[in-house]
């Protein structure tokens, strides 16, 4: 979609439209432009509650492009969503100022100061998000007296501020006790507050978390130096392998006993479930694991976490048979397969895939997504 008929499209009404989501894909294109007209089309699709479902989530988007912009002519307009009857629109706006990345007036603070007293949990989280990773104090104790919401989402993400803007060292391990809630959801939160803690020593605890590698990674970079230790970058590493044996689980789960069962497991979306299938084929013959894991690549791989968890079997398991599975991934398109690239690089260090080094050395200069960048970096230096 080209820029001009992205304009055009922010200005149609959604009635005359055959597809309505094209616009706010639309928004979403924007957000990669620089002219003055498409911020001033993002700036009037980001202003003012809507009642159509699809103008609603164009405005969401449209804020979120305006983030990506950074051009703080337009804090008026996220200014304004702040106050929406919308909650995602609050959420999209609070993240925008958190992209934006500077300190806040008094009028921002305050409006995020009666989020956290009156919004819903959703709200509150992200607010205090926003004055953590700004790095804003707040002086009347309203982020404080949150430690004590029942809901980890809430209070995690207090303690994260009262550690990273507070310096209160002493929190750290109720973050670290976070990780062994069985709710998924809140293993997920607790590695952002950890990240959002922003204090190295935790690495090792989110580095054995079974929960999403891309999560975890965002972390362990936010919580460590541009220059890392050699521990840290040993963890970073072990981390980015991604090896299920090495992880810790909350839960106890029967051994599959069957390829239905490992697929089962594969296919669930609470990771540490994926995690377990993908170990428990650790244990099987070697005699039939190859045949295994090709019949749940040819019959469930288009699944993003099944097309992962694979790519991580043939690297883990030294499958040089199924190095295909691995030199496709490399060069998998597709956004939702990003964490199978860093799978697939190290499978052709473990594999030793020297004919993949400069498909390697190409996702190195065109990605920009630092996990992956390291990755291959590391892989290049001893390919």
């Amino acid at each position: 979609m080209g820029e001009q008929q992205a304009i055009e499209l922010l200005s149609q009404n959604v009635s005359t439209l055959d597809n309505p989501g094209i616009k706010y894909i639309a928004a979403t294109r924007l957000g990669a432009c620089s002219s003055r007209d498409s911020l001033d089309a993002l700036v009037v699709a980001a202003t003012g509650d809507r009642d159509n479902i699809f103008d609603s989530i164009t405005r969401r988007k449209s804020i979120e492009a305006l983030g990506r912009r950074r051009d703080l002519s337009t804090l008026p307009t996220i200014y304004e969503a702040m106050h929406s009857s919308d909650e995602q629109t609050i959420v999209n706006s609070v993240d925008t100022l958190i992209h934006f990345g500077i300190p806040l007036d008094a009028q921002f603070k305050s409006s995020l100061l009666k989020i956290i007293q009156n919004g819903s949990d959703v709200l509150k989280r992200v607010a205090i998000q926003c004055f953590t990773r700004l790095e804003m104090h707040e002086f009347n104790g309203i982020i404080r007296e949150q430690e004590s919401n029942p809901n980890i989402l809430v209070n995690g993400a207090s303690i994260a501020y009262s550690i990273r803007v507070e310096d209160d060292k002493r929190k750290l391990h109720i973050l670290e006790n976070h990780l062994n809630d069985l709710n998924v959801i809140h293993r997920r939160s607790s590695v952002i507050d950890i990240g959002d803690a922003g204090d190295p020593s935790l690495l090792s605890s989110i580095s054995k978390a079974a929960v999403s590698m891309p999560l975890r990674a965002k972390s362990a970079f936010k919580m460590t130096s541009k220059i890392k230790t050699k521990s840290q970058r040993t963890l970073i590493n072990q981390m980015l392998k991604d090896d299920s044996r090495h992880l810790y689980f909350t839960q106890k789960f029967d051994a599959p006993n069957d390829l239905e069962k490992v697929c089962d497991f594969l296919k669930h979306r609470d990771e540490e479930r994926q995690y377990f299938g993908a170990k428990a084929l650790f244990s099987w013959p070697a005699s039939t694991v190859t045949d295994a894991i090709k019949t749940i690549w040819d019959n469930h791989g288009s699944d993003y976490g099944v097309h992962y968890q694979v790519n991580c079997l043939v690297s883990q398991l030294g499958l040089k048979e199924l190095s295909y599975i691995i030199k496709e991934s490399l060069l998998e398109p597709a956004p939702q397969y990003a964490k199978s690239k860093i799978a697939a690089t190290w499978g052709c260090l473990t594999l030793g895939l020297m004919e993949c080094r400069s498909d390697i050395e190409n996702l190195l200069l065109k990605s920009t997504w630092e996990p992956l960048r390291w990755t291959c970096a590391e892989v290049l230096r001893e390919l």
